[in-house]
């Protein structure tokens, strides 16, 4: 019982946390009898309830402690000569293990998210206890349904995003008993979150509302937009939870054509506030991987723009380039996505760290002061998972439609595909990703990466239960990844016969 009493003990400690910061209480523990009375009030459980995507938006996309830009750096989409957010240690080449240690100074990147995903977890949990107790929301309860199904669909976000990131999680619901919940691999957390997602839908498609612009901020959504937006997360989570072409090609890829069909039909934003210390809705891990002197494009994806130039910075500089590294490509977005920049610095860092570009499609956004649309999900990220499927089901002409209906030639100006060629197809859809979503969700590009084997070698395929998790659990620690030494199973825990072996 020990154990699990320091499992519960955890999950109370970080749903405090959200409590305090959604309730503006001054709640200094979650045991106190205001949590009680906020619990079983209309005001109580719908404050709890609006602040619960920013909660999941700040580890996301907001704050530091987050492992996006570590993993922008594994799927060497990106590059940085910074030591940050732990982007150095996760970009050395050959590469090395996580430091799951409660010393290593940029432990905050899994800590945090662990800790704010359980607090938007436990948090939706009690939302929804609050409300199967008799709660009713709003005039008359008229808000009764849209609290209840956007509780699911946080639920399916934290449970679902844990799933992601981590290779063990506490998957939980609103029925769960905490003293007795108990660690599951990640896939445990990955189904739960895609049920709960199901939940949020049905109450969607059954009840009319619009959602309070400032619970996903710029977003008035109505009951159906929330569930087109339920639907493109499913299909995310079935698509990137793989780690491994094995588990990627087991995926149920009529199950992703169906709720991709029922995505998204335009692009999803989160209204930024701009830059100060008190902003709620500025996406920093954005910023610092497109800001010019920080931030690069890799140099394997300016290889994939124009073959001519290599896939890795040239021992003799940039002199040896083709064309000094300036792309030559009939793709339009080189000219509207990309910028020439071939000033680099920290040589004593590794100059496999350089590159010749930087992402520049986030500048208007950047040169706003962070005003504006904060991209989340990208349409074309759902027409791709509809055109990947309808490939795997070998529909290939509706594939090559759908491709050729799509950014490829709207954006890139290329030429279609033929309708019938199945290596075309998929040769398309990969680069279509790689060129068309960088920086819009947290993690897509390693996810996408990790799920076709193309991890460099030494990646870990996903991380370990942070330090301070495992000892309130009074547990070893654990890594993965690394080349000498390596840590974890091959394929499974860290990559192997990657795109790339130093």
């Amino acid at each position: 019982m020990k154990k699990k009493t320091h499992k519960y003990f955890l999950l109370v400690v970080t749903t405090s946390l959200l409590f305090i910061g959604c309730s503006n209480l001054e709640v200094e523990n979650y045991n106190d009898p205001d949590r009680s009375v906020v619990l079983s009030t209309s005001d109580g459980i719908r404050s709890l309830a609006s602040g619960l995507f920013n909660t999941w938006f700040s580890q996301e996309q907001h704050n530091f402690g987050s492992p996006g830009p570590a993993m922008w750096v594994m799927a060497d989409w990106g590059t940085v000569n910074f030591a940050n957010y732990g982007t150095l240690d996760m970009s050395e080449e050959p590469r090395i293990f996580m430091d799951n240690s409660p010393s290593y100074a940029q432990h905050s990147i899994i800590k945090n998210y662990w800790q704010y995903m359980y607090g938007v977890i436990t948090t939706a949990n009690d939302v929804l206890t609050g409300l199967n107790n008799g709660v009713q929301i709003g005039n008359n309860g008229d808000e009764t349904k849209m609290v209840k199904g956007y509780a699911y669909f946080m639920q399916g976000l934290g449970n679902g995003y844990i799933g992601l990131v981590y290779d063990k999680g506490y998957p939980s619901d609103e029925n769960t008993d905490y003293t007795s919940l108990e660690v599951t691999d990640y896939t445990a957390s990955i189904n739960l979150a895609i049920s709960q997602l199901e939940k949020a839908i049905l109450v969607f498609d059954s009840n009319d509302f619009v959602l309070p612009s400032e619970w996903i901020n710029g977003n008035a959504f109505t009951n159906q937009d929330m569930s087109k937006l339920s639907h493109s997360f499913i299909a995310r989570l079935l698509v990137y939870a793989p780690r491994n072409k094995e588990q990627t090609n087991a995926i149920d890829w009529e199950k992703v054509l169906y709720h991709a069909e029922r995505g998204i039909t335009e692009d999803f934003n989160v209204e930024g506030d701009g830059n100060a210390a008190d902003r709620k809705w500025m996406s920093w891990y954005k910023y610092y991987m497109a800001r010019t002197s920080w931030g690069k494009v890799d140099m394997r994806v300016v290889h994939l723009l124009d073959e001519t130039i290599p896939a890795n910075w040239p021992e003799g500089g940039l002199n040896t380039l083709p064309h000094e590294g300036r792309i030559i490509s009939n793709d339009l977005r080189v000219q509207t996505d990309f910028q020439y920049d071939a000033s680099n610095n920290r040589p004593e860092r590794g100059e496999f760290r350089w590159s010749t570009y930087r992402y520049s499609r986030l500048d208007s956004w950047i040169n706003a002061n962070f005003f504006g649309p904060v991209i989340m999900m990208r349409k074309a990220e759902i027409d791709l998972f509809k055109a990947e499927a309808l490939l795997r089901l070998d529909r290939l002409a509706e594939a090559a439609n759908s491709i050729n209906a799509g950014t490829r030639t709207t954006r890139g100006g290329l030429p279609p595909v033929a309708i019938d060629d199945k290596v075309e197809i998929q040769n398309a859809i990969t680069y279509e990703r790689t060129i068309e979503l960088p920086l819009t969700g947290m993690g897509i590009e390693y996810f996408d990466m990790r799920r076709t084997g193309q991890l460099q070698d030494g990646s870990l395929l996903h991380f370990p239960i942070p330090a301070q998790q495992l000892e309130v659990f009074v547990e070893p620690f654990y890594t993965f990844g690394g080349v000498n030494p390596q840590y974890g199973v091959p394929n499974e825990d860290v990559s192997i016969n990657g795109w790339f072996t130093p």
